[in-house]
């Protein structure tokens, strides 16, 4: 499997959602037997949704396409660490490996603090295997949003 390729999907999703002034810069996708089932761009303003992070949109594509509720055999690629809530879908659908471009202090500095870390030693216990594959492009689409949406300290990113 091509953990590059699908990250940089991943990410080209984050950037995409550049182009709507309602989104923040998160994409994810959810990878089986080698191939793209699940898609999510963050939507949490585009659809009056707070549960709407790209990580769940992705799952929820997955499960449609497939037809289950068990993604056992899939791969979550995301732009950013999963938050406390994407973390225990994660671990709900069953998806043992995630891939992230950039970590929870990454995405921090940018205006984004999870700041309910309430699932990461329960989902750590289900061994969900995290990996952080750090680039570059996953930093840029975040300093893109921070400089397109004027925002300066991660206290500005949520109004």
């Amino acid at each position: 499997m091509d953990n590059k390729k699908y990250i940089s999907q991943a990410i080209a999703l984050a950037q995409d959602c550049l182009l709507d002034a309602k989104r923040y810069p998160f994409g994810s996708i959810v990878v089986k037997d080698d191939k793209v089932v699940g898609v999510g761009m963050e939507a949490t303003r585009v659809k009056h949704d707070p549960t709407a992070h790209s990580e769940i949109l992705a799952i929820r594509d997955a499960c449609k396409k497939l037809g289950t509720s068990n993604l056992k055999d899939c791969i979550m690629y995301s732009s950013s660490e999963p938050c406390s809530m994407c973390l225990s879908a994660i671990m709900w659908a069953k998806i043992e490996t995630v891939y992230f471009a950039c970590s929870r202090e990454d995405v921090y500095h940018f205006g984004f603090p999870d700041k309910f870390k309430l699932v990461k030693k329960r989902v750590d216990s289900q061994e969900i295997k995290m990996h952080h594959i750090k680039c570059e492009a996953g930093h840029k689409v975040f300093e893109d949003w921070r400089i397109k949406n004027n925002k300066k300290t991660c206290n500005d990113a949520q109004s």
